[in-house]
């Protein structure tokens, strides 16, 4: 089922079957700002009060698309020999999160169809100037008890350009009585800005480790498959399993002091400030998309109760 409501005073959608129930602002990045498991009635997502919350801290409510993700040190990189300038936003010296998660989208398609309920969104990007003729389609879709969230880059330019994509998704989690796991193969090393050195150390997975008074803010390397981020709730039985496919080659882990009642599984393509290394693109996830080209990827959001 789907409806047009509002969210204080703004235009939303909201979306449903008989497992899930999705509201997204298509005017303020296309977020959805609340999940909720219709078996046991509760919000699954960090959901602001307001609009105005949602707009003072578009970070930590729902499931922000960044484009590209996470920090561009001193918001300047070099490409095709050329030196580009993005907006500095983050302590007054890098570049962070990109350009859509704020942005209004245009919404393309509403259907039901054969148990499946879809939301197309597009945004048409016309600055920084790197990104003229860039657009993104992201398309969610509530099959069962799974979100589906597929973006679509397109270049429609006349130029090739580097890009990444990544959710800020915030999660409620109760530290108390939940357990996080993560698959993982290594963990970048990150100066005190949080911009990662080049290096990596190996690690294990985490297996339902307990994140109380356990702050994150921490980048990892994943695998080329299999990849998922999974949050047990023991008092409700509610399990979130987060997937990615293989062009999900990052995680950002975050989760503020680790008593603030949620926490934020990134999932990234490119690594915090990939436009920057002096990597192969195989190890920091940066894609190049040409002219003519698009590139699709995808994730998806199980809720087991």
């Amino acid at each position: 089922m789907i409806k047009h409501v509002l969210f204080d005073g703004k235009e939303a959608i909201q979306a449903s079957n008989d497992y899930l129930q999705l509201l997204m602002i298509p005017s303020f990045g296309s977020n959805v700002i609340s999940l909720i498991d219709k078996k046991t009635g509760k919000e699954l997502l960090v959901k602001p009060d307001s609009f105005e919350a949602l707009t003072e801290n578009p970070m930590l409510n729902g499931i922000p698309v960044l484009f590209p993700p996470n920090r561009i040190e001193n918001g300047t990189f070099i490409f095709n020999g050329i030196t580009h300038h993005f907006p500095i936003n983050e302590i007054d010296k890098h570049h962070i999160h990109g350009f859509v998660y704020d942005q209004p989208w245009q919404v393309m398609n509403e259907k039901e169809e054969q148990g499946v309920v879809t939301i197309q969104t597009m945004i048409q990007l016309d600055q920084p100037a790197i990104y003229k003729g860039a657009s993104i389609q992201l398309t969610y879709e509530l099959d069962g008890a799974v979100l589906r969230q597929t973006a679509t880059v397109k270049n429609s330019g006349d130029e090739p350009f580097p890009w990444g994509i990544g959710y800020h998704t915030s999660f409620l989690f109760d530290e108390k009585h939940s357990s996080f796991s993560l698959t993982k193969k290594s963990q970048w090393l990150l100066t005190e800005e949080a911009i990662p050195t080049g290096e990596q150390v190996s690690g294990e997975p985490m297996k339902e480790i307990s994140l109380q008074a356990m702050p994150l803010d921490d980048a990892y390397a994943a695998f080329d498959e299999g990849n998922e981020a999974v949050m047990h709730n023991r008092e409700t039985g509610c399990t979130v399993t987060y997937r990615t496919d293989s062009a999900f080659k990052h995680w950002v882990i975050y989760n503020g002091n680790g008593k603030e009642g949620f926490v934020c599984p990134e999932p990234y393509t490119c690594i915090t400030n990939a436009f920057n290394m002096n990597l192969s693109p195989e190890e920091t996830g940066l894609r190049i998309l040409m002219p003519g080209e698009e590139d699709t990827v995808r994730t998806e959001i199980e809720v087991i109760s």
